[in-house]
C-alpha cells in the first residue's frame, strides 16, 4: 500500500540506513572515569580518536591533542552563551 505521507525521498520499510553520527555526542564523568562519545564511538580518555588522543573531558566538551595541538569539541556547537544582562527597574 501506497503511503500518502511519506516524505518522495524516504527509503521503503525495511531498507532503512543507519544515521550518520558525527561530533560530540555524550560526555561521562565520574570520579573512576572519564569517558566521550565522539562520532558515534566510545572513547576512554586517553584513547585515541580522528587520529588524535582524547586528552580532556568536561561536562559539556572534549579535547582532542594531536601533535602539541588542541581541538576541543563542543556538544552544543551552535549555541552560543552569553551574559544575562538584567533588567533595571
Amino acid at each position: 500500500m501506497n503511503d500518502p505521507m511519506r516524505p518522495p525521498d524516504a527509503r521503503p520499510a525495511g531498507q532503512a540506513s543507519a544515521p550518520t553520527v558525527s561530533g560530540l555526542q555524550a560526555v561521562i564523568t565520574s570520579p573512576q572515569r572519564k569517558l566521550a562519545v565522539i562520532d558515534g564511538t566510545v572513547v576512554t580518555l586517553g584513547s585515541k580518536v580522528r587520529n588524535a588522543t582524547l586528552d580532556g573531558v568536561s561536562d559539556s566538551l572534549a579535547v582532542l591533542r594531536k601533535d602539541g595541538a588542541h581541538d576541543v569539541l563542543l556538544m552544543h556547537p551552535d549555541i552560543d552563551k552569553r551574559p544575562s544582562r538584567r533588567e533595571r527597574p
